[in-house]
């Protein structure tokens, strides 16, 4: 966490490889806000995250919080400081990145080709803005013959600028 912090301290470009990461980076971010907002529902006596959890929609009622202030580096270094320092943090999450979700740490991913009905192509449309950009990047991609699924190619998305 510490370099990723560095990096987003001195505005370097953060690629983010596979959804996976994207959702744990996103969840510490919410973890982060959560200590910085005293909602955490555990002791800080603790000396690990490992009781920490965030629920599938806990990040739009914190969101609701004014979080506008809190950035991506200040949320994961809340995280690094509660946990005493500590390079590992262990935890759990159940966010659902979908629809209108609001992207705080990943601005580029790389990722593979999903399949249409997944978390996971949820996630991608969230990051795209819409479900239909999605689908007019993966028509592109079958009319070019690009591979899907796990053993398929790869795509670098960058988030839009709002």
């Amino acid at each position: 966490l510490g370099k990723i912090i560095e990096s987003l301290e001195n505005e370097r470009r953060l690629i983010v490889v596979g959804t996976t990461s994207a959702r744990t980076l996103e969840s510490l971010y919410w973890i982060g806000v959560k200590i910085l907002k005293n909602r955490f529902e555990g002791s800080e006596k603790d000396d690990s995250l490992s009781s920490f959890e965030l629920g599938q929609n806990e990040w739009s009622h914190l969101a609701k919080t004014n979080v506008d202030n809190i950035s991506a580096a200040n949320a994961l270094r809340a995280v690094v400081d509660f946990n005493k320092g500590k390079v590992s943090v262990s935890g759990r999450t159940s966010l659902m990145i979908a629809g209108d979700y609001d992207f705080k740490v990943v601005n580029d991913l790389v990722t593979n080709f999903h399949a249409p009905d997944s978390t996971l192509m949820l996630l991608v449309s969230a990051f795209l803005g819409s479900g239909e950009t999605v689908r007019s990047v993966y028509e592109e991609a079958q009319d070019l013959g690009y591979k899907f699924l796990s053993y398929g190619d790869s795509c670098f998305f960058t988030k839009r600028k709002k």
